[in-house]
């Protein structure tokens, strides 16, 4: 398993009439952090701020948070449009969310009033479709054919999603919420996760999950406790790779991050064990590095993706 693929080159960006370069603002909304950026045509991150996220009045705070991005924003990046990350489910035809565990944005008109406070279209989708995105942006799905371009995602952090990509596209279901892999059952009559349900991924491998169950910082987590994250991680994604037929799994997010090697250990041995189907063989699982496809770069993957194919559309 590898840790971070490189950069590669990136498709262009359409510029601004200004002769500025082209950018987005980017924002990644959860449950312990708000944090806000701005992302220029390449990528890269050239302005962060974020917040520990209120437990009320979080509407105030984050627009405070996105008047202080703009304000300080470098004066060579004119950001064309915003792309936000969150926990789904998504309502994607108000753009409003119901995040488990997030009853305060329950309906919130996010789209609409994040647009009338900057004056720009507004994209939002969860963590997991924009690592997806992030990936065939900056990783190393950058640059292959489409037809290759077959793989899940897994972004574990504060909540854990997913995504699927499939011949380049990222598949998007009824409702556009595909990819709610957290709440795959891991452990049959296991821990209550805070969408009600009991064992799912979500109750091992989150954040919170961890900590509340260790008492400690994610960073401080118990080499134990690390094990069983990554086993609980390898079961799901045995699921997925048996279920939807892709050539890798790549799982980004804090958790992977701090966790590092010794999940990743327990997560190979795991998946070895669970994937005894022939076509199996050569599913790679692998992490990657938020300086490449972190949230920020996520979110502004999130609108170029989706910026680009309005710009296309006819009237």
């Amino acid at each position: 398993m590898s840790f971070g693929p490189s950069a590669l080159p990136l498709p262009a960006v359409t510029e601004p009439a200004d002769a500025t370069d082209a950018g987005f603002l980017a924002i990644d909304l959860g449950p312990s952090r708000l944090t806000c950026g701005v992302v220029d045509e390449r990528g890269d991150v050239v302005l962060r701020d974020r917040i520990a996220t209120p437990s009320r009045n979080v509407w105030p705070a984050l627009t405070q948070l996105v008047k202080r991005v703009l304000a300080a924003k470098p004066s060579d990046v004119t950001p064309i449009a915003v792309g936000l990350t969150c926990p789904g489910p998504i309502d994607h035809g108000t753009g409003s969310m119901k995040p488990v565990g997030m009853p305060t944005w329950h309906d919130f008109p996010l789209r609409r009033e994040l647009s009338a406070i900057t004056d720009l279209p507004v994209y939002i989708d969860t963590a997991g479709r924009g690592l997806a995105r992030a990936e065939l942006w900056r990783g190393e799905f950058a640059g292959v054919p489409f037809a290759d371009q077959n793989f899940a995602t897994l972004s574990v952090g504060d909540e854990v999603d997913g995504a699927l990509v499939s011949g380049g596209r990222v598949l998007e279901g009824l409702t556009d919420n595909l990819g709610q892999f957290g709440h795959l059952v891991v452990e049959p009559d296991g821990a209550e996760c805070v969408c009600g349900a009991a064992g799912c991924l979500a109750a091992y491998a989150s954040v919170r999950a961890i900590e509340a169950s260790t008492g400690r910082e994610l960073r401080r987590t118990p080499p134990a406790r690390i094990d069983n994250v990554g086993t609980m991680l390898a079961r799901a994604c045995a699921s997925l790779a048996a279920m939807l037929d892709v050539s890798e799994i790549v799982i980004g997010g804090v958790v992977p991050e701090v966790l590092g090697p010794p999940m990743f250990d327990a997560l190979a041995k795991e998946f070895e064990v669970r994937s005894c189907l022939p076509h199996l063989e050569s599913v790679r699982v692998r992490g990657v590095s938020s300086r490449q496809v972190g949230p920020l770069i996520a979110a502004a993957a999130v609108a170029l993706a989706q910026h680009s194919v309005d710009a296309v559309a006819p009237d």
